[in-house]
């Protein structure tokens, strides 16, 4: 559990970073959207954590995964290279604090084992267009690095939940 733990730091960060430093491409909202995809990860699976609730990570979540999905439509004409999948992948790691969080009421007969193929689904095809896009040279070795560590950041994450 620590090594993904590890792993889901250091590929967050180095998303960020790239982010940051990649130019026009990236905007702040998604930026912004990943700080709390990383917090919310942290916060529900570092035990010595656990400040906010998990449902109400799993919201803001979902709030940053439309927020991110709204500026990208918006921005499309701008950017045309932008990347229409960060929204999913925020929704994903939404369900990842949701299942990551329930494992304090494990006790209760509270399962998520109904809706594991679903999202292993989900996860599995966001994996396969991420890396088609990252692997088609069309984009920046930048952007593509950056895609490629945000995509392995959500892997493990995904990872964590099925550990846990």
């Amino acid at each position: 559990m620590l090594f993904l733990l590890i792993v889901m730091l250091a590929a967050s960060l180095v998303a960020l970073v790239l982010g940051v430093a990649g130019g026009r491409r990236v905007g702040p909202v998604a930026l912004v959207a990943e700080v709390v995809m990383l917090v919310a990860m942290l916060d529900v699976h570092v035990p010595a954590l656990g400040v906010v609730p998990a449902p109400f990570w799993a919201l803001l979540l979902g709030g940053c995964a439309m927020g991110t999905a709204v500026v990208d439509r918006l921005r499309r004409h701008t950017r045309p290279g932008g990347d229409h999948l960060h929204a999913l992948g925020m929704l994903l790691g939404a369900v990842f604090v949701l299942f990551g969080g329930g494992h304090a009421g494990a006790g209760t007969g509270h399962s998520h084992s109904a809706v594991l193929l679903p999202v292993g689904v989900a996860v599995a095809v966001h994996a396969g267009v991420v890396l088609s896009t990252v692997v088609g040279g069309r984009l920046p070795k930048w952007e593509s690095l950056r895609r490629a560590a945000s995509l392995a950041s959500v892997l493990a994450m995904g990872a964590m939940v099925v550990v846990h």
